[in-house]
């Protein structure tokens, strides 16, 4: 019986141990990986600034929210930030600087968050509106993963960038309408990743 109770105790003492430490060495694991490439984000976030005048903080902020999703979820970071800098206009957009969407992002159900009213398409439309970088990454992955038309995107790999973007585009073929129906709006976001140099940002 003593061995017993003695093996029990050892057991709930491991299971304890590895709820506890596999956390905090993914926390860990996930900061340092982005610690070790500030210099590339801090690079790269000037680029932009320097091209558009968004402040520079602003976008080492936003690009540093991509790169946690990219480890958290397998979501080309380089896609989100490319695609970003095409709809918002390097982060200075009226939608952009009123409500922090650099996606674009319609306020349609079944969204019940903040909205931002602004003319567009010959109307008054409602717009989401994000208080930081984060909310509107995570916001935009979790629109992709309600679409059944982007599974062939999310089901690319984190470095294949022009997998994910194809994944995105209008499909006549098989009826998906896509983010995008610009049938050149992909290689807009690859010339965008060139020229800035977004693919100094892919996380191994």
């Amino acid at each position: 019986m003593q061995v017993i109770s003695l093996l029990r105790r050892i057991a709930t003492l491991l299971i304890f141990s590895v709820a506890v430490f596999i956390p905090i060495y993914s926390q860990n694991n996930t900061r340092s990986m982005l610690d070790a490439d500030t210099s590339s984000v801090l690079a790269v976030a000037q680029m932009i600034s320097d091209t558009f005048g968004a402040p520079v903080d602003l976008v080492a902020e936003f690009i540093a929210q991509a790169k946690k999703l990219e480890i958290r979820e397998g979501i080309p970071a380089t896609a989100f930030i490319g695609i970003a800098i095409l709809e918002s206009t390097g982060f200075t957009s009226y939608l952009y600087q009123n409500a922090r969407n650099p996606f674009g992002m319609r306020a349609t159900a079944p969204w019940r968050g903040a909205t931002f009213v602004m003319w567009h398409e010959g109307r008054d439309a409602p717009f989401r509106k994000y208080s930081t970088p984060a909310e509107a990454v995570r916001d935009f992955n979790r629109f992709l993963e309600s679409r059944k038309w982007f599974r062939d995107a999310l089901a690319c790999s984190p470095s294949d960038v022009d997998c994910f973007l194809d994944g995105l585009v209008a499909n006549p073929d098989k009826q998906e309408p896509g983010y995008a129906t610009d049938p050149g709006w992909g290689d807009k976001i690859r010339r965008i990743i060139a020229k800035y140099h977004l693919e100094t940002l892919v996380t191994n």
